[in-house]
């Protein structure tokens, strides 16, 4: 395509004035309402991605009032049929039981649909190529480029093609250096780059620990005559147990389609908790069970999302430029929408930028501009839903009768804001009990090679590994080893991949399968000695979604 805006180049140097990283909704929003209020300004959009869409994933219920700001009259536009929640259902499981539960409206779903984020993106990344934006696919930023003053000037992107001989996590090759006054980080949650800037810019201080969960989903084929487009339906209860929290999802998003999954905490306590097994077994519950017996999968992936709230997020504005969207850990908790949020993100940062681009990126006017914008648009959500899910910690139907208080009474203007205090990966409390058993069976069960065969997982032969596990040979007396002295490898069990092949007890080298990584993350929020490093493989490498 021929972009109207051009770049300066400089070897292997490629000059812009914006710089987004991520080729997200959130990132996708600030390209495109960028480069619709000012044509003339050059705008990079780099996604490790090989093609728009290849590393997204989502439910996924959308709330349109992002894309109605950013695009009116999207849903006219759009080549696909945009499907309204019509129906929604909420249901608590036991292992052979389905009882309705009320859920009050409480998650928000009236006015929403059903999209598949992979479709959002690619006809979003075709109308930002249209401005005239420069979308770089299946090139990952590998490592920030900051100045002598300690301000973000770009990235570099990662090569690791041209050095086929260099050991594991070494400093490859470098790629090219896109440099800019301005970077915008959409990387989604845990993102690469933004654990660098954070922990380097202490930007999360005086904040509590942020809060993540795994999603794993799976996209059926299954008769029409079953199929109920805009029907939606959320469970607690069975499988999840044991101090583990989240629920099952299954939405009718279009005729002959239906999206489910589960969505795991990654706060549970017992470290031989398996969540791609916790998915499988959902599936044979009666409340699936019907729906998938003359089904097919299409499709599957994993990826984390961030819950933290408003008490765990980050200062999103840094010297030259902001965090947006899931980087920052705007996703709403309370009705588990995320999609808007951080369209409305893209869209604070952009205005922004329009609005004090001549000023330099480094002004303190920068951060309180975009703080100002982000209270407008993006933080009321979180704000009065900032305690329904710290409220979880306290059970299940403690903390859904408190979260019934905390909206409905209260509607989010409770006087007290609850506090997590203990990340994620910190030690359980169980592990001498008896292993949970999580032997089930059916059609509609499918294995960890299955998985990656359906999410496209794809890296090049003998490529350096991206994932580095350094845990000691021998567990030294401290409070993060309770997991190690006790579970052989917990990575073997948290990973929904298998890229952690199981090991024969806890001193013996862990052999990595870093082929089969699907870029989830879990590795590097729930180990808990933070003994796991992952960086970005090749571009373009990992699983190739679709349609999640």
């Amino acid at each position: 395509m021929t972009h109207r805006n051009t770049h300066q180049t400089q070897g292997e140097e490629l000059h812009f004035d914006v710089l987004i990283v991520g080729a997200g909704p959130s990132g996708l929003a600030a390209a495109i309402h960028l480069a619709q209020a000012d044509p003339s300004r050059s705008i990079a959009l780099l996604d490790k991605g090989r093609h728009p869409g290849a590393h997204i994933l989502s439910g996924a219920i959308m709330d349109p009032k992002g894309m109605n700001l950013l695009l009116p009259g999207w849903q006219q536009e759009v080549p696909w049929p945009v499907i309204p929640v019509t129906e929604e259902r909420f249901v608590f499981l036991t292992p052979e039981k389905t009882c309705p539960l009320p859920h009050f409206n409480l998650f928000g779903h009236g006015g929403c649909c059903l999209v598949s984020l992979g479709k959002l993106c690619r006809w979003l990344s075709q109308r930002a190529e249209a401005l005239g934006v420069h979308v770089f696919f299946g090139f990952c930023a590998q490592e920030p480029i900051w100045d002598t003053q300690g301000i973000l000037r770009g990235v570099v992107t990662g090569d690791r093609g041209r050095n086929r001989d260099c050991q594991p996590m070494t400093h490859f090759q470098p790629g090219v250096r896109l440099l800019a006054p301005i970077t915008l980080i959409a990387e989604g949650a845990r993102g690469h780059l933004a654990s660098i800037l954070i922990q380097r810019l202490r930007l999360d201080q005086g904040q509590t620990p942020q809060h993540y969960a795994l999603g794993l989903k799976e996209v059926w084929e299954i008769p029409a005559a079953t199929s109920r487009p805009g029907t939606i339906g959320h469970a607690v209860g069975w499988p999840l147990g044991r101090g583990c929290h989240g629920g099952g999802f299954a939405y009718h998003s279009e005729t002959g389609r239906i999206d489910l999954g589960l969505v795991v905490d990654l706060d549970y306590p017992d470290p031989r908790t398996d969540p791609f097994a916790l998915l499988q077994c959902l599936k044979t519950h009666p409340w699936l069970r019907s729906l998938l017996a003359r089904g097919r999968p299409l499709e599957a992936g994993a990826r984390v999302l961030v819950k933290g709230g408003v008490q765990s997020l980050p200062n999103p504005a840094f010297p030259g430029g902001f965090l947006i969207g899931d980087a920052a850990g705007f996703l709403d908790g309370t009705r588990m929408k995320g999609i808007h949020q951080a369209i409305l993100s893209g869209v604070a940062a952009a205005t922004t930028i329009l609005e004090l681009g001549k000023t330099p990126p480094q002004d303190l006017a920068w951060g309180r501009r975009y703080r100002q914008s982000l209270h407008s648009l993006v933080l009321p959500d979180l704000i009065r839903g900032r305690n329904v899910q710290p409220g979880m910690a306290m059970g299940l139907w403690p903390g859904m009768l408190h979260g019934f208080i905390d909206q409905s009474l209260f509607r989010g203007h409770a006087p007290w804001t609850l506090r997590r205090h203990r990340p994620d990966r910190a030690p359980g409390r169980h592990t001498t009990s008896p292993a949970p058993s999580l032997s089930c069976h059916g059609p509609m069960v499918i294995d960890r090679d299955r998985t990656l065969f359906l999410a496209g997982v794809r890296y090049r032969e003998n490529q350096p590994p991206h994932v580095r596990i350094q845990r000691p040979a021998t567990p030294q007396p401290s409070s993060n080893q309770t997991e190690v002295q006790t579970v052989d490898h917990p990575e073997h069990h948290y990973c929904p991949a298998g890229v952690f092949s199981s090991s024969s007890g806890p001193t013996s080298r862990i052999p990595l399968r870093s082929h089969r990584c699907l870029h989830c993350q879990t590795c590097s929020i729930k180990d808990p000695d933070t003994a796991i490093f992952w960086q970005p493989p090749e571009g373009g490498d990992g699983p190739h979604y679709q349609t999640l």
